[in-house]
């Protein structure tokens, strides 16, 4: 089992910070969502809950209703003896979860181009914008932002939360391993286009584009280096 060292972590500028007051559980989860995603813990890697309570400067307590979101989402496992495992990264799962989201998002920005508000237009092509700033901490947020808006202005609830989960499993993938090789390829002329369409009303050309979007980084989910294979390869 190989242990890892866990240090309470300065907020990163791809962190938002939340405008109230969190709960202890609130708080522990944000901060081991951010440090799984982020790689402070890294994939695969193992922390008894006492050791992880004790550098978040928490009680276990709340840390087990964090701990038990996060193993909802899949970002971890829960194991005998109060372990907790970071899951791996997988080509497999990498996979699985592009193909579902290049169902989904096509929907999501059709829906969008028929239904979002002209502020959300505007915050959409904003956005679009933000993606090419050169910082990768900025870009990471600025392209997770910029779907999280095409998701909203969906003004489809249920299709939202899919892809708030879809995205949550990913987010780790790119800030890890994909980080600005794909950024670089996709979010700068991507978003842009997708923000025109969107801005058209055009909900054809917004759903193609999205897939294409999504496509390119399905494309390296093969190929990448570091990601182990699945179990069952």
């Amino acid at each position: 089992m190989k242990d890892v060292e866990v240090r309470r972590a300065n907020p990163s500028p791809s962190r938002r910070v939340p405008l109230i007051a969190l709960t202890k559980a609130e708080a522990a989860y944000v901060e081991v969502r951010a440090q799984i995603i982020e790689g402070t813990l890294a994939p695969g890697s193992t922390i008894h809950q006492e050791s992880l309570a004790n550098a978040l400067g928490l009680s276990v307590t709340p840390l087990r209703e964090a701990l038990r979101r996060l193993e909802g989402e899949g970002l971890i496992a829960l194991r005998p003896h109060h372990v907790v495992s970071v899951l791996p990264l997988t080509r497999r799962e990498l996979g699985e979860l592009c193909v579902a989201r290049v169902r989904l998002e096509p929907l999501a920005a059709s829906l969008a181009a028929e239904s979002a508000t002209p502020r959300e237009l505007s915050e959409i092509s904003a956005l679009a914008r933000q993606s090419q700033a050169r910082d990768l901490h900025a870009q990471l947020r600025a392209h997770r932002e910029f779907h999280h808006s095409i998701y909203a202005a969906s003004h489809n609830a249920v299709l939202a939360d899919l892809l708030e989960h879809l995205w949550t499993r990913t987010d780790r993938y790119r800030a890890i391993v994909l980080r600005d090789r794909v950024l670089r390829r996709t979010s700068r002329v991507g978003h842009s286009r997708i923000a025109a369409a969107l801005a058209a009303r055009d909900s054809r050309a917004a759903a193609e584009l999205t897939q294409r979007h999504v496509e390119e980084t399905l494309q390296l989910a093969d190929d990448l280096a570091g990601l182990e294979p699945s179990s069952d390869s």
